[in-house]
């Protein structure tokens, strides 16, 4: 006897109220026990054919209240748990759907045979420009069409996919936009003749497979999206793939890279017990939320023993410490005076905008020490030219700068990373293995002590990024920094957090994104669901725009949302804002600062850089005006135009940080004129 959950069945108990859930988690339990003591149903769960025509015979239901119903398929002894709602509402939802195996995959596939593929079909048709057209039925089944959307693919257009990607199988989806991007697409191998279509790697995106009531009270009690037992096929391969050296996984936000990163590390602590991992990001916020998340992927104490958990300036300034190098930061402020004083102990005249520029953009990443080094360091992209005369003008205040940081015994992150790097040249690598998310924030200073830190060899550097979500750094090469990634680079391609139109929204903010070696990036990816557009909505005062975010956010409490579910994000925090908030919705607070755990109780209101790695169900961006994204802040005394213009993309790029937090609702607001990074609907 089996019982298996399928992914339509987890989502639809979630959307129910906490009181329905438990009535139908507590049937499903006394469904597993009847069917293992006695074979069959106690008569009370009135398991029974539907009374009206569907399209699958095998499709039953059983009763958890007076009107809850509980909709599955049996075949033999294997009872696959598909659905849960009110009566009208599951037995329309049952009526239209068919549990079958695909022709020529084998695996278990739930088609939902609604004229939804006729309606895609005679959208398309009136272009007569196909995608697939070329494709052979059976090859398109191969690959995980269901027999019934076949000719729907088949008439499928560059303009009007996107319906029916929604409606495919993720694992068609996928490949279908392989084949869209040039890529050579080979089938999966197909359950063997007489194996178990529940057994292969297709369907196991969608079913989870359990054989007694542990297993099964630990799928009930989980979300379906739960990263922690439903690593999907394509993320598993890569988070378990043996490389030959450093490998890079990108994907938009929402594509699941923490995910793989996580599982990454798991895998490496189990499969060598006595390697040394890091699991690091540049970010100390998230790697706090890493942490949090590898403790329950890894509960056995040893293997937790084997991996360490910091951010790179973090780890930096540890081993700074431990070797006695100079690991004082300057603050912000402090670099700017010391730089100040440097230029009036030469009699430089140079713009003092100009100097911290060229410190932060090619001096401090670069670990720049003496003059030939500078003279010979290349400048490419930046706005203004310099001849050797003017280099030499220009060193002699760095060098006057950095013969004060060493007699304070002061630092910067950069150059102590750079310090750190070079000691362990030495001191030889603390680790065998090292997973990196959000790599694409790492910097050519960190960039360097990564390598550093790891010795060369098979699965030594695991890369998650996304160029688009560069907030923290400029573009920086890693083969320059030497790390090789070529041949060894996977992209996810399934977005599993956002909604569409969401996702639509973002990538609307975002110009054209290009990699860490300033190649066009590809950004197609699939979306699992919809949901409303983003509300985009002006306001004519502040007080205005606080009553408007405080409705909305009192109508999605009303709604059923827990106020963790929801936040605030703004691109500069202010404690007027966070009160008024408080005085006008009643509900605590959360600003998330570093360290800091996530509360499921109180309404979240942060910084769009403290945004990174979270989600929630609805978020506001709050005061993104003209005057406000880009940030007036971050282009002042920007003189270099390669500088305004790095400074403009990560400005566009954290405003599609932001938004693409949320999972199905998005409100963005402002006063006055929006900011120009915020597209109306084409």
């Amino acid at each position: 006897m089996r019982l298996i959950p399928a992914r339509t069945f987890q989502k639809s108990v979630d959307r129910l109220d906490a009181q329905s859930q438990n009535l139908i988690k507590t049937t499903v339990m006394d469904l597993c026990l009847d069917l293992a003591s006695q074979g069959k149903p106690r008569p009370g769960l009135r398991f029974h054919k539907l009374d009206r025509t569907v399209r699958d015979p095998g499709i039953r239901s059983v009763s958890a209240s007076p009107d809850l119903r509980v909709i599955l398929h049996q075949t033999g002894e294997t009872y696959v748990l598909l659905y849960a709602h009110h009566h009208d509402a599951a037995y329309d939802w049952a009526a239209r759907r068919r549990l079958q195996p695909n022709p020529e995959t084998g695996a278990m596939q739930l088609v939902d045979i609604e004229e939804v593929t006729q309606i895609v079909t005679r959208q398309v048709t009136q272009t007569q420009t196909f995608l697939f057209r070329e494709y052979e039925p059976r090859y398109l089944m191969s690959l995980g069409v269901p027999e019934a959307y076949v000719e729907a693919v088949r008439h499928a257009t560059e303009e009007n996919f996107d319906p029916l990607f929604e409606v495919l199988p993720e694992e068609a989806s996928e490949r279908l936009l392989a084949l869209m991007d040039g890529e050579l697409v080979l089938p999966p191998m197909p359950v063997p003749a007489g194996g178990d279509p529940f057994d292969h790697p297709d369907a196991q995106r969608h079913f989870q497979v359990t054989t007694d009531e542990a297993e099964l009270q630990a799928a009930l009690n989980g979300r379906w999206e739960e990263w922690m037992i439903y690593l999907h096929p394509a993320q598993r391969h890569l988070a378990e793939r043996r490389q030959s050296g450093p490998a890079r996984v990108t994907g938009s936000a929402g594509t699941g890279k923490t995910v793989v990163a996580l599982h990454r590390t798991a895998h490496l602590a189990r499969q060598h017990p006595q390697a040394r991992v890091l699991l690091t990001s540049f970010s100390r916020t998230l790697s706090s939320r890493l942490d949090e998340k590898l403790a329950l992927l890894l509960p056995d104490d040893r293997q937790r023993a084997q991996v360490t958990v910091m951010n790179l300036h973090r780890l930096a300034s540890r081993l700074g410490r431990q070797w006695s190098l100079p690991h004082r930061l300057l603050a912000d402020e402090e670099l700017t005076g010391a730089l100040t004083r440097a230029a009036r102990a030469v009699a430089s005249d140079l713009p003092l905008a100009f100097l911290r520029a060229e410190w932060q953009a090619v001096v401090e990443p670069r670990g720049l020490r003496t003059w030939d080094e500078y003279r010979a360091a290349p400048r490419t992209g930046r706005g203004v030219a310099l001849g050797a005369r003017q280099r030499l003008a220009i060193w002699k205040v760095f060098e006057a700068l950095q013969a004060e940081l060493r007699r304070q015994g002061q630092t910067t992150w950069g150059l102590l990373c750079h310090d750190v790097a070079d000691a362990l040249a030495t001191q030889g690598p603390p680790f065998d293995h090292a997973v990196v998310d959000e790599a694409q924030d790492l910097g050519p200073a960190e960039l360097r002590l990564l390598r550093a830190l790891v010795a060369a060899g098979p699965d030594d550097l695991f890369l998650c990024a996304d160029p688009a979500q560069r907030i923290f750094r400029a573009r920086s090469s890693w083969l320059s920094s030497g790390i090789d990634v070529r041949g060894r680079a996977s992209r996810l391609k399934i977005n599993y957090r956002t909604s569409g139109e969401i996702r639509q929204f973002a990538d609307r903010v975002l110009g054209e994104v290009r990699s860490e070696e300033d190649l066009p990036e590809a950004r197609r990816t699939i979306n699992r669901f919809s949901g409303p557009r983003p509300d985009v909505r002006r306001f004519d005062t502040r007080q205005a725009e606080l009553d408007g975010v405080s409705r909305w956010i009192q109508a999605r409490l009303g709604e059923g949302l827990r106020a963790g579910e929801v936040a605030v994000f703004t691109r500069a925090r202010s404690a007027t804002r966070e009160d008024a908030l408080l005085r006008l919705l009643g509900t605590d607070i959360q600003t998330l600062e570093a360290d800091m755990p996530h509360q499921l109780d109180r309404l979240t209101v942060t910084t769009m850089h403290r945004a990174k790695g979270l989600e929630f169900r609805a978020v506001v961006l709050m005061d993104a005006g003209a005057d406000v994204l880009p940030s007036p802040a971050a282009l002042q005394d920007v003189q270099d135009p390669a500088d305004r213009e790095a400074v403009l993309e990560q400005e566009r790029q954290l405003l599609y940080v932001a938004a693409t937090r949320a999972r199905e609702q998005l409100l963005i607001t402002h006063v006055g004129a929006a900011s120009p990074f915020i597209q109306a609907e084409p």
